[in-house]
């Protein structure tokens, strides 16, 4: 196989493309006092735990809230701080380590803002996982091509007779307008899957002891792929979201690290 790129946390944005900044919060200032009891009220209203504590006009801590009270404050210490340029693929890994977390965002040494888990279902957020999961179905696909030795007649063992004859009408179709490709152009992301679980050279390649294991990991990224494609609805509705997510995109990076590793290249 070819060299491919390697593929790791670093696909996708950056903090700062989802920070809320800093204007837009919601403060518990220690100096002035009268303000803490609407800004309590505020933060019940829209669901917010974590605001940031003002001093002097500066942020110097983190308060958390429950209820109508402030039962926590933190002082500004490295574990409530994240660089803006930090990968959201990375902060997304940090938030299922610290599930119960916000981070203040630092850039050029200045506080611009704060992140919550709410914030990865912003656009940048959603396209970064989308990109990991191209990236790696393009990976997919090229070690399926490889591994069936371009051979279109090959495919055929590998799908339902109903999947084969959908692609094949796609490209009967492309014909027409002149634009006709290899069939292994015109398969659906479901079918590398398929393909991948039943061939047992793709499996081995993976890393898969069986099929079963191996449609199990498909199954659960095409799921979080179709949860990222549509925008009407919530890629995080809970905390415990976070942590099949970080799931999800570090077997991705396993597996787009096992297809492009130079060891498995020359075993192919």
């Amino acid at each position: 196989m070819q060299a491919r790129p390697i593929i790791d946390r670093s696909v996708g944005y950056s903090v700062r493309e989802i920070v809320t900044p800093k204007d837009q919060l919601v403060y518990w200032s220690l100096d002035e006092v009268e303000t803490q009891k609407a800004a309590i009220e505020q933060a019940a209203q829209a669901k917010i735990t974590y605001l940031p504590i003002k001093s002097n006009g500066k942020i110097v801590g983190i308060a958390r809230r429950e209820g109508q009270d402030i039962i926590e404050q933190h002082s500004l210490m490295a574990e409530w701080l994240i660089a803006a340029d930090t990968p959201i693929l990375h902060l997304i890994a940090l938030f299922a380590q610290n599930a119960d977390r916000v981070f203040l965002v630092l850039q050029s040494s200045e506080i611009i803002g704060l992140v919550a888990p709410s914030d990865l279902n912003k656009i940048p957020a959603r396209a970064s996982i989308y990109l990991l999961t191209a990236q790696f179905e393009d990976l997919l696909a090229n070690l399926i091509r490889e591994k069936l030795e371009h051979e279109e007649s090959n495919l055929q063992a590998l799908l339902s007779p109903e999947n084969f004859r959908k692609i094949s009408d796609e490209r009967s179709r492309a014909n027409e307008e002149d634009v006709s490709l290899n069939l292994f152009h015109y398969l659906y992301f479901a079918d590398l899957h398929t393909i991948a679980a039943k061939h047992s050279d793709c499996r081995e390649h993976l890393g898969f002891k069986s099929r079963k294991q191996a449609q199990q990991a498909f199954d659960f990224m095409a799921e979080l792929r179709n949860r990222v494609s549509h925008l009407t609805g919530l890629l995080i509705t809970s905390r415990t979201d976070l942590a099949s997510i970080d799931r999800a995109c570090e077997t991705m990076i396993h597996l787009c690290a096992k297809i492009t590793s130079p060891e498995q290249q020359n075993n192919s």
